[in-house]
């Protein structure tokens, strides 16, 4: 078993996830989001290629338009 944080939040899973399926599986709008993958801003083009490892930190950063 597996534990990695998702926005501070700590998640444990028995399965490997990439950044890519965390966004499935949480129905996020990947148009509108920015990952940040331990302190580091994640480009789109890995998102699918980076497995999710132990002790790993996730955070969601989403778009919001306004004025």
């Amino acid at each position: 078993m597996q534990c990695f944080y998702v926005n501070d939040r700590k998640i444990f899973s028995d399965q490997a996830f990439s950044i890519n399926d965390l966004l499935v599986f949480l129905n996020l709008n990947i148009d509108l989001i920015v990952i940040e993958y331990n302190k580091i801003i994640l480009p789109k083009t890995l998102w699918k290629q980076t497995l999710i490892k132990n002790n790993d930190e996730v955070e969601f950063v989403t778009i919001v338009g306004g004025g």
